[in-house]
């Protein structure tokens, strides 16, 4: 693994986060993430300026329940 500053979203696109590809790491958590935690994560984007999402711990296995834009 390698630390991304940012990833390129074209307008209008998308850009989907997986394990064993582009994700996401949350570092100095103050506890343990247990399966169904709600995790308050702030993205910050050029253009668009920041949007606030609540992102669900869930079991690698389980499938995404939805796509989003960006």
């Amino acid at each position: 693994m390698r630390e991304v500053k940012a990833y390129d979203i074209p307008a209008k696109g998308s850009f989907e986060l997986k394990p064993n590809g582009s994700h996401l790491m949350l570092v100095d958590l103050k506890r343990p993430l247990k399966e169904g935690d709600k995790v308050p994560v702030v993205l910050k984007f050029e253009k668009s300026g920041e949007v606030k999402v609540d992102f669900e711990v869930r079991p690698l296995s389980a499938p995404a329940s939805g796509q989003h834009q960006h």
